[in-house]
């Protein structure tokens, strides 16, 4: 288990919970800088914000580590259902600037724990709390069930990713097909089938490259290899 411990896996879990100490003492703001920034670490190298930042997307990852630690079921849709299920999260995006009420209250859990982790609970609704224990709950279950369907920022950024300039690479020449890390996707993205992942869904957590059995054979390099 210690060998897995890799230098990403550390700082990913370290630097949500620095992130949400900045938004706790009011230095982290939603101004015009701090998308800039964002967006241009999106096309350089895809979402980092979903994978390493979000404090909501990191209480659902841990959640589903407690899951499969008291060995509960794991639930993870066809790839043919998952393709087309993964739209959800963009047609909501799109229809959130219609001001629709429903589409906002679905998308609301971001919301509702980003307010938490702020302090800031006044303007959560009975229903909002009851959507965001819901998707904590499933969570245990479905790894990051917002994340990939609902989540307003996750379709934003995972849309700017598609033209990012460094991915996650598979050298097809050492890959043995094992598998592993398709199984390991939270995103349920098929790696193995691929030379680059260029997925929106992608959030650059690395557990393919750790649960890749033969070394070298998954990177994160130039997102456009000589063919």
């Amino acid at each position: 288990m210690l060998k897995k411990l890799t230098w990403y896996r550390i700082v990913r879990a370290l630097t949500p919970i620095a992130y949400a100490v900045l938004l706790v003492k009011g230095y982290m703001s939603k101004n015009l800088a701090y998308m800039i920034i964002l967006l241009s670490a999106t096309l350089l190298g895809g979402a980092w914000f979903c994978g390493w930042l979000c404090p909501f997307g990191f209480a659902q990852e841990w959640l589903g580590k407690l899951g499969r630690l008291l060995r509960l079921p794991r639930l993870r849709l066809p790839a043919k259902v998952a393709k087309w299920v993964n739209l959800l999260r963009y047609i909501l995006f799109g229809l959130s600037f219609l001001g629709l009420a429903l589409v906002l209250l679905i998308q609301s859990p971001f919301a509702s724990f980003m307010g938490i982790v702020d302090q800031n609970m006044s303007y959560i609704s009975k229903t909002a709390w009851i959507l965001l224990g819901t998707f904590l709950g499933l969570s245990l279950f479905i790894d990051r069930p917002f994340c990939r369907y609902f989540c307003p920022e996750g379709a934003r950024y995972g849309v700017f990713s598609l033209a990012r300039l460094f991915t996650i690479t598979r050298d097809e020449e050492k890959c043995v097909s094992c598998k592993k890390c398709d199984i390991k996707c939270p995103s349920q993205i098929e790696i193995s089938t691929r030379p680059a992942v260029r997925n929106a869904q992608c959030i650059n957590c690395m557990e393919c490259i750790a649960a890749c059995p033969v070394k070298g054979t998954l990177k994160f390099s130039w997102a456009f290899k000589k063919k």
